[in-house]
């Protein structure tokens, strides 16, 4: 899935971060919206992270 380890760290914390930030937004929606929030925060956080963070090493993948 990941051609390097950069790529493979930045993936698996946005995959987590996903799943994270649509767990946020159904507490949210529910009886838990205090803890929803925070999740959804914390998610959507991690996820520009990760964005970043591949999108800063992509030009590395072609390099020999």
């Amino acid at each position: 899935m990941a051609a390097n380890r950069q790529q493979g760290s930045y993936l698996s914390v946005f995959l987590t971060a996903f799943t994270g930030f649509v767990a946020g937004l159904v507490l949210w929606t529910g009886d838990h919206a205090g803890l929803g929030v925070v999740i959804t925060l914390v998610s959507l956080g991690l996820l520009v992270y990760s964005l970043f963070g591949l999108r800063r090493i992509k030009p590395l993948e072609f390099m020999d």
